[in-house]
This record gives structure tokens, sequence and C-alpha cells, in this order.
């Protein structure tokens, strides 16, 4: 006898092409297992001082971005007919993904692989590369070209 599903499929995204693929891929394995999904996006804290004109700046526009991309997959999942909650998540990426998932309590987590040069390994991120290493729960990494 089968196990049934266990909390929702978490899906990490951005403003990049290869986390709405990765969307996507989580909204239709959500749909397949009937289960809700999460989807969370990171406004990341790099190493500018706190408070300063720059930081204040960059942190603006990368919060303006996540809502963007968290309210783009609300309406993928809403057309799709998957229950969706968008939470964005200030701090370290990977730190706050794993903290999301724990919080949630995530059968799954989905992640888009972006393909940049001069990662640890070929077309893995450091985020994606700490989440696959210290996640508790098996973590999916979509390649670009996945639909």
């Amino acid at each position: 006898m089968t196990e049934p599903w266990r909390g929702p499929v978490l899906v990490a995204v951005n403003d990049s092409e290869a986390s709405f693929h990765a969307a996507d891929v989580a909204i239709a394995h959500a749909r397949a297992f009937g289960a809700p999904l999460r989807a969370v996006a990171v406004v990341e804290h790099d190493g500018l001082v706190a408070g300063s004109p720059e930081a204040v700046a960059l942190e603006s526009s990368r919060d303006v971005a996540c809502a963007a991309a968290l309210a783009q997959v609300e309406r993928l999942a809403t057309r799709a007919g998957v229950p969706v909650v968008a939470v964005k998540r200030h701090g370290r990426v990977a730190a706050e993904i794993l903290a999301e998932a724990t919080a949630c309590g995530a059968a799954l987590i989905v992640l888009g692989r972006m393909e940049r040069p001069g990662h640890v390994v070929s077309g893995i991120g450091s985020h994606t590369m700490h989440v696959v290493e210290f996640a508790p729960l098996p973590v999916l990494v979509v390649p670009p070209d996945a639909a």
C-alpha cells in the first residue's frame, strides 16, 4: 500500500526563466499528487552596508522582482487548479528556502537550474548545491530546457 502524499510541493522562484520552468514542473507534480503548491522567493542581502542608498535601492528592486515572480507563479497555479500560497522571505537564499521547507512541512523542493559559468559544478549554482546538500527531503533540480 502506498502512503498518501504529505505536505506541499515547495518551489523556489526568482525572475529567471529557469525558475518559471521549475514552477511549471512543481505545479504539475502538485497537481498529480493532489498537493498544494508553496512558492517562495527570497530577497537576498548582499554584502552592502545596511541602510546605505545602494543597499536600499538594490533591496527595493529585488523585492519588486520577487513579488512579480510570485504573482506569476500564483497565476500559473490557479490556472492549473492547484491551491497555492506565495511567501516572500529575506536573507540568504539557500538558508531561507530550507527554512521555508521546514516551516511548511514540504514533501518536495523544486528548484530551477541556471546555466552560469564558473560555478562549482557545471550548471548547478551555489544556492542549489547548498539546498541539495542540506535538505532533509527530496529536491528536484529542473534543467533550463524542461517544461
